[in-house]
């Protein structure tokens, strides 16, 4: 199976309401896993079933000022498929917590989000954190001491999680 034929790419025109900072569209080019390649990575790497979350509930929002801090790094790098992870991790005192780094590019079984006009801005997510994603913001946040990126307005999340702001709770 060729890389290429494991994707499949979805336009959508979302209009959000979301407010200052954030773009007018949710994603305008969004790349998902197919079923194929799901299984072919279940297989490959004996981790057990994930659930596809299909394309129209597959939705993650990026600020203008992640996008073009994303943008930024990907000029540094000199990689235009550089792309920020970001994954859901078990630990902290609420259960679950949030892992952000650079990834060089994604991987087959990768939900790829895109910012309509800052680009790149590639966000990818990998199939088993989508279904505790769905539905977030991806920000980025400059105070006094220091900058990062953030995972805000998670639908999936009780509440606003621990104290300390690394971990959060499952909405059951």
């Amino acid at each position: 199976m060729s890389f290429l034929s494991a994707w499949t790419v979805c336009f959508t025109d979302i209009t959000s309401t979301a407010g200052p900072g954030y773009t007018d569209l949710y994603f305008v080019a969004m790349e998902y896993p197919s079923s194929e390649a799901l299984d072919q990575t279940e297989e490959d790497a004996d981790e057990p079933d994930v659930d596809y979350i299909p394309p129209e509930e597959a939705t993650l929002r990026i600020t203008d000022r992640a996008a073009e801090q994303l943008r930024s790094m990907a000029a540094r790098e000199h990689n235009q498929d550089a792309a920020l992870r970001v994954a859901v991790e078990s630990g902290g005192c609420h259960g679950y917590q949030y892992k952000l780094e650079l990834a060089e590019s994604r991987r087959t079984d990768d939900y790829r989000f895109v910012h309509p006009t800052i680009k790149p801005s590639n966000v990818v997510v990998d199939a088993i954190s989508m279904s505790l994603l769905k539905g977030s913001t991806i920000d980025f946040a400059t105070e006094l001491i220091g900058s990062s990126f953030r995972v805000s307005d998670n639908p999936q999340a009780k509440g606003s999680g621990c104290g300390c702001g690394v971990s959060w709770e499952l909405k059951i």
